[in-house]
């Protein structure tokens, strides 16, 4: 038994309609396309439910199906049949204010679990998103732990890349070290110059890669990235949408940011330590 008016507002499945509308007033029934075919019925058709009435009772209604509905799961749309909550209340001998399931809707998904804390109470059972769909839940971890591997993959890449590029830098740079070293400047100068240079190239590349990744996901927030057909058709079973919406993490940038500086400081320090037994006429004849 559902409030059609409520269910219209949050849910998706009144508008997976192969056959027929939704609810829109009493007497009707809405029912799953498999379980119209198991059952021989169609649309304008009576159907028949029987169950167990709150006092133990034989609960009976008769409904007009009005529509059909086909989400690709086939456990719903075999099993599954809605009607007006005030009929299913009068055949099952409810009261007017009574409902076996109150559903609450969070503003933010990753919220669900203490809401569903808070509202724990004698008499009731609080259940969050993960508790009534748990292989939704290990479908997300999985793409989760993918995503962080794929993530740290590409870091180190980028961090070799960075280091092998900054490292070649410094060494060409062996000439200009001498002189240096000629004219009188220690080398423990020119190690901490380098370790300068190198915290501002990263400062430079860290501010770049966040402005220009930030416009990205600030456009791709707003359109989405459209999914492979395949991909499309598993999310729909589980009524989500066939586009992938960027958000932009703090924790992600920090976790870039911090590895880039680590890389690019080391890349400094390995071939600047060098510097500290380099002899300044051979460092004056060396070829880049």
């Amino acid at each position: 038994g559902v409030e059609a008016d409520r269910e219209l507002a949050w849910s998706t499945l009144p508008r997976m309609q192969p056959d027929g509308r939704y609810l829109e007033g009493p007497g009707e029934a809405f029912i799953g396309s498999t379980l119209a075919r198991n059952l021989g019925v169609g649309i304008g058709e009576e159907l028949v439910l029987l169950g167990s009435s709150k006092q133990g009772g034989v609960a009976a209604h008769v409904a007009r199906i009005v529509g059909t509905f086909t989400t690709g799961q086939a456990q719903i749309d075999r099993s599954l049949v809605q009607i007006p909550i005030d009929d299913f209340r009068a055949g099952w001998e409810l009261e007017s204010d009574e409902a076996h399931v109150v559903v609450v809707i969070a503003d933010d998904v990753t919220t669900s679990k203490e809401l569903a804390r808070e509202l724990e109470g004698p008499g009731y059972v609080s259940r969050d998103w993960t508790e009534l769909m748990p292989e939704a839940e290990q479908m997300i971890e999985l793409k989760s732990v993918g995503a962080q591997l794929f993530f740290a993959v590409i870091t180190v890449i980028v961090t070799f890349s960075v280091v092998n590029t900054f490292m070649m830098m410094v060494f060409e740079r062996t000439p200009e070290f001498g002189m240096l070293m000629a004219i009188g400047m220690r080398p423990g100068a020119i190690i901490r110059e380098l370790m300068v240079e190198a915290l501002w190239l990263c400062a430079l590349g860290i501010l770049l890669g966040a402005g220009i990744s930030f416009v990205m996901i600030v456009i791709l927030g707003e359109v989405g990235i459209p999914l492979p057909v395949d991909a499309a058709e598993l999310m729909a079973t589980y009524n989500i949408p066939d586009r992938l919406y960027p958000a932009f993490s703090t924790s992600a940038l920090a976790t870039g940011a911090v590895v880039m500086f680590v890389g690019t400081q080391l890349a400094a320090l390995i071939p600047a330590l060098r510097i500290r037994n380099m002899r300044p006429v051979v460092a004056l004849r060396a070829r880049e």
